[in-house]
C-alpha cells in the first residue's frame, strides 16, 4: 500500500502526495489555548491533547472538535482520530483538512469504505482540490475500485504531467489494477523528475520489483544504503535469484553457457539462506527460497537433489506450488521413477489456477510419465485428448484466419509418436506422414517420423528423414541422438563414435544422450552366448535319439577397429540311438566382420565324434539390399547340421545353404532358404524351407503373429544309417504369442506360447498330422543380460511311426 502522507509535526507536514495541513482558525480567541495549540505545532502535543480530552463533549466546538483530529493524527494516534470522529465530529462541520486528516487515518488502518466516504465528503466542500482527489484515487485503489481510481489518476496527470504526486497516485492505482510494467513507467517518471527525494526513490525501486526487475532495483539500492528495510531488501535478493532461475531454463548463447545462470541463482541462494535460516522472521522467505532453489538445481541437472529437497520440505509440512511441482515432477521423471513423477503431473493439468500457456508442456510430461511407468494406454489417451482440444489455428483480432498455433502442432506430434509407442505403427506412419507435409521445417517432426520408421525395421528411411532434417539444424541434439540410434541399427560404428562423442560432449546430462552412450559401450562390449538343449523322444527317436543333450559356448571379443570380432567356441551333443550312444565334441575359432549393409564369418573348427577327429570349416555372409530385401549364405566343410545320428555312423557331410528374405515391415516377414548338401556315405541331399509370419495384433504388452512353414527335402540315397527320406514334404501353420509380464526400462520380462497343426508327408508312406506346442519364458537385464526357456511338445511321423518328442531348450547371452 503507498503509504499516506506523513502528519506527525510541523516539520512533516509534507504528504507523500503534498498535502500541507493547515491549523484551522480558532473557534475562541483565548490566548492559553493558542499556546497549547502552538505548543503542538512544534510537536509538543500532550499538553493539547489533554486539554482537549477533558473538555465535555456538550461544551466542544466544531473548531476544537477539528483540532482534536488534527493533533492526535500528529501524535500518531490514529484510534484516537477515529474514536473522537465517530464520537464527536461525525454529526458536526468540520474543517476540510479535518475530514483530510480522519479519511486518511481510515486509510491507514485499511477501512476502505468509510476512508472513501469521507474524502467523498470533503470533495464536495473542495471538488478541485488535488490532494483530496489524489487521496480518494489511492483509497479506491486499495478498497478494489483501481478502474475508478485509475481513471481518476489518469485525469488528474493529464492536467499536471510534471507533477511527481499525481505520477506516482497513478503508479499506485495501475500497480492495484494489475498493470505493472505501466505502474514501473509512471514511478519512471516521477524518479526522472524528482530523483533526489528518498520516497520517490524507494516507491521507484518497489515498482522495479513488481515488474520483476529485481537486478536494476538492486543496483539502485546500492547507490541509496538504507533507504530499504532489511525485509524489502532481502525479498529483492531473493527476487534477483528467482529470476535468474526463470532464466537458466532458456536457451544460451552457446552450449558452454547453460549452466551459468542456474550456478549464480545457486550462489545466491546458498547466500541468502546462510544469512537468513538463523533468523525466525525470515522464515517464510527462507522455505520461498528453499522451493525456488529447486529450481535451480533442476536446471543444472541436479535432480537427485531437488528429490532430497522436496521430501525435506515434505517433511516439515510444505505445500509447493504448482510451478515447482512441475520441476519435482521432472526431476522424478529423471531419476527414472515415473510412478512419482506422474501424479504430480497430473496435479499440475489439473489445478484451477493452471496457466492455459502450460497445458501442452504439462500434458507431455504427463504421457512420458505414463508411458515410462508401463501404461502406455492411459499415455495415449493423454495425448489423444491433448490433440483434440487444440485449435490449428489462433485467432487474433484483425487476422480472419488467424496464425499457425505451434501447440497444436506440438500436440498432434505427440499423438503420432503415442501411437508409434502404442505399436499402433501405422496410424504413426499416417499421421506423421502428414505433418510432415505440413510442417517440412519442423527438426522435431522429421525425428519422430525417423524413430516411426526405425520401429517399423526401415532404417534406411530413417536416415534420409534424418538427412532431410540436417538441412535445418545439423547440430540439434534430438537429431544427432535419433541420427546415432540409427547408426546402431546399420551397423555404421564409426558414424555412431563421432555422432555420440559430439553429444556426450554437449550435454552429457541429456538421458537420451546418456541412454545413446549406454548403447554404444554395449555394442564395445565382449559378448558371451550359451545354448543348452535336451530331449525326450517316444517312439524311436529316428532323428535326435531317445535321450538326447547338448551345450555350446561361443565367446565373442569385444570389436577390433571397430568392424571385426574374433570369436571362440566349444560345445558338446550326445544322444542314445538303436545302435548305441553317440557324441560330439568340437571347437571353433573365426573372425566376424560387420559393415553397413552385411555381415561375414569365417570360421575353423575341430571335431570329435564316433572313430576319430575331423577339421572343418564354415563361410557365411548375410547381405542387405534395402530394408526391405536380404540375402545370404554359407559353405561348410563338414557341417554343423550334419546329424548326430550320422557322425556316430561316422558319415559327415558337406554343404551349404542360401537365402533370401523379404520383410515388409515389422509383423511380416518371409524368408526362403535352400540347403543342399553332400554326405560322405554319397547320399546328395537338398532341402528348401519357407517361412513367414504375419502379425495379426499388435500392442505393447501382446503381440499375435499367424506363422507358416512349409518344408521339403530330397535324398539320392535310400538306406543310410541316419534318417534319410527319398523325398517329404511338410506344412505347418503356427500362431505364436508373446506376452509381456513386466516392463521397466531396460529390463523386460516375458511368456510366449506357440500352437502348429499341419501334415507331414514322405514318399512311400502316408501322409500324417503334425502337432506343436511350445511355451518359453524370456527375461532381458540392463542392455547386457538376455536369456530364456523354451518346452515344446512335437508329435509328427517318420517312415511311418509316430513319434512325440519333448525338449528343453535354454539360451543366455551375456555381455561384459
Amino acid at each position: 500500500m503507498l503509504r499516506n502522507p506523513s502528519a506527525y509535526g510541523p516539520d512533516r507536514l509534507r504528504l507523500l502526495i503534498g498535502a500541507v495541513l493547515l491549523l484551522p482558525t480558532l473557534a475562541v480567541a483565548d490566548p492559553a489555548y493558542d499556546s497549547l495549540i502552538r505548543q503542538a505545532r512544534t510537536g509538543n502535543y500532550t499538553p493539547a491533547l489533554n486539554l482537549l480530552r477533558q473538555l465535555p463533549v456538550e461544551r466542544q466546538t466544531a473548531g476544537q472538535v477539528s483540532d482534536h483530529l488534527l493533533i492526535a493524527s500528529w501524535a500518531r494516534q490514529d484510534d484516537e482520530v477515529l474514536k473522537v470522529y465517530e464520537r464527536q465530529g461525525r454529526q458536526r462541520q468540520l474543517t476540510t483538512q479535518a475530514l483530510t486528516t480522519v479519511a486518511r487515518t481510515y486509510r491507514n488502518q485499511q477501512r476502505w469504505a468509510p476512508a472513501e466516504a469521507v474524502y467523498r465528503q470533503a470533495l464536495l466542500r473542495e471538488p478541485n482540490n488535488p490532494q483530496l482527489q489524489l487521496g480518494l484515487a489511492l483509497t479506491l485503489a486499495d478498497g478494489g475500485k483501481a478502474a475508478e481510481a485509475v481513471q481518476r489518476a489518469r485525469t488528474l496527470v493529464v492536467a499536471k504531467p510534471e507533477d511527481v504526486e499525481r505520477r506516482m497516485a497513478l503508479g499506485y492505482a495501475l500497480s492495484r489494477a494489475g498493470q505493472p510494467f505501466d505502474s514501473l513507467f509512471e514511478f519512471d517518471q516521477a524518479f526522472i523528475r524528482a530523483g533526489n527525494q528518498p520516497e520517490v526513490v524507494r516507491e521507484y525501486l518497489i515498482a522495479l520489483q513488481r515488474a520483476r526487475m529485481p537486478e536494476p532495483a538492486l543496483r539502485l539500492s546500492a547507490l541509496h544504503p538504507g533507504l530499504l528495510d532489511p525485509v524489502t531488501q532481502r525479498r529483492l535478493e531473493g527476487d534477483l535469484a528467482a529470476e535468474r532461475v526463470r532464466l537458466a531454463e532458456f536457451p544460451t548463447r552457446s552450449e558452454s553457457e547453460r549452466f551459468v545462470i542456474a550456478d549464480r541463482a545457486l550462489k545466491d541462494y546458498d547466500q541468502l539462506l546462510a544469512t537468513w535460516t538463523p533468523d525466525a522472521s525470515a522464515h517464510d522467505d527462507v522455505v520461498r527460497w528453499r522451493i525456488d532453489r529447486m529450481g535451480a538445481l533442476k536446471a543444472r541437472a541436479r535432480t537427485a537433489e531437488v528429490i532430497h529437497d522436496y521430501e525435506a520440505l515434505q517433511v516439515q509440512g510444505v505445500q509447493l506450488p504448482g510451478y515447482a511441482l512441475r520441476w519435482v515432477a521432472a526431476a522424478y521423471l529423471d531419476q527414472r521413477l515415473p510412478e512419482k513423477a506422474a501424479p504430480l503431473f497430473r496435479q499440475a493439468v489439473a489445478a484451477p489456477d493452471a496457466d492455459p500457456s502450460n497445458q501442452v508442456v504439462d500434458s507431455t510430461a504427463l504421457y512420458y510419465s505414463l508411458l515410462e511407468n508401463d501404461q502406455t494406454g492411459e499415455a495415449r489417451a493423454v495425448a489423444n485428448d491433448l490433440a483434440s482440444t487444440q485449435k490449428p489455428r489462433v485467432e487474433l483480432k484483425g487476422l480472419p484466419l488467424g496464425n499457425p498455433n505451434d501447440a497444436w502442432l506440438a500436440a498432434q506430434q505427440l499423438a503420432a509418436q503415442a501411437a508409434t509407442y502404442g505399436a499402433d505403427l501405422p496410424t504413426s506412419e499416417k499421421s506423421l506422414e502428414n505433418l510432415v507435409r505440413t510442417s517440412p521445417g519442423n527438426v522435431g517432426m522429421r525425428v519422430a517420423q525417423a524413430d516411426m520408421f526405425r520401429a517399423r525395421a526401415w532404417p534406411r528411411r530413417a536416415e534420409i528423414a534424418l538427412k532431410d532434417a540436417e538441412n535445418q539444424n545439423p547440430r540439434h541434439i534430438d537429431l544427432e541422438v535419433s541420427q546415432g540410434y540409427n547408426a546402431l541399427e546399420l551397423q555404421e560404428w564409426r558414424q555412431l563414435d563421432v555422432l555420440a562423442d559430439d553429444v556426450v560432449d554437449r550435454a552429457p546430462e541429456n538421458r537420451q544422450v546418456q541412454r545413446l552412450q549406454r548403447l554404444r559401450k554395449v555394442h564395445e562390449m565382449a559378448e558371451l552366448r550359451i545354448e543348452a538343449e535336451t530331449g525326450k523322444s517316444h517312439g524311436g527317436g529316428a532323428v535326435s535319439g531317445s535321450r538326447d543333450w547338448g551345450i555350446e559356448t561361443l565367446l565373442y571379443s569385444p570389436p577390433i577397429d571397430e568392424d571385426w570380432r574374433i570369436f571362440g567356441g566349444i560345445g558338446y551333443a550326445t544322444a542314445d540311438f538303436e545302435e548305441g550312444t553317440g557324441h560330439h565334441r568340437w571347437q571353433r575359432l573365426g573372425v566376424e566382420r560387420r559393415t553397413r549393409d552385411m555381415t561375414l564369418e569365417a570360421e575353423v573348427s575341430n571335431h570329435s565324434y564316433g572313430k576319430g577327429t575331423k577339421q572343418g570349416a564354415r563361410l557365411a555372409i548375410a547381405r542387405d539390399i534395402n530394408d526391405h530385401w536380404q540375402y545370404g549364405g554359407s559353405l561348410d566343410y563338414l557341417a554343423a547340421s550334419t546329424p548326430l545320428r550320422a557322425l556316430n555312423a561316422n558319415v559327415t557331410a558337406n554343404g551349404g545353404s542360401g537365402f533370401i528374405r523379404w520383410r515388409a515391415n515389422e509383423s511380416r516377414e518371409w524368408r526362403l532358404a535352400l540347403s543342399p548338401s553332400h554326405f560322405s556315405d554319397g547320399n546328395d541331399r537338398v532341402e528348401a524351407l519357407l517361412s513367414g509370419r504375419e502379425g495379426v495384433y499388435r500392442s505393447p504388452g501382446v503381440q499375435v503373429d499367424l506363422g507358416l512353414e512349409v518344408a521339403a527335402s530330397r535324398n539320392s540315397k535310400e538306406e543310410a544309417a541316419y534318417f534319410n527320406p527319398r523325398s517329404d514334404f511338410s506344412v505347418l501353420p503356427t500362431v505364436s504369442v508373446n506376452h509381456v509380464l513386466y516392463h521397466r526400462y531396460e529390463t523386460q520380462w516375458s511368456q510366449q506360447f506357440q500352437a502348429g497343426a499341419g501334415t507331414y508327408s514322405q514318399r512311400d508312406y502316408a501322409t500324417g498330422a503334425i502337432g506343436l506346442l511350445s511355451y518359453g519364458q524370456r527375461y532381458r537385464w540392463n542392455d547386457v543380460l538376455e536369456t530364456g526357456a523354451n518346452l515344446s511338445w512335437i508329435n509328427r511321423p517318420y517312415d511311418g511311426q509316430r513319434e512325440s518328442d519333448v525338449r528343453l531348450l535354454v539360451d543366455l547371452t551375456y555381455r561384459f
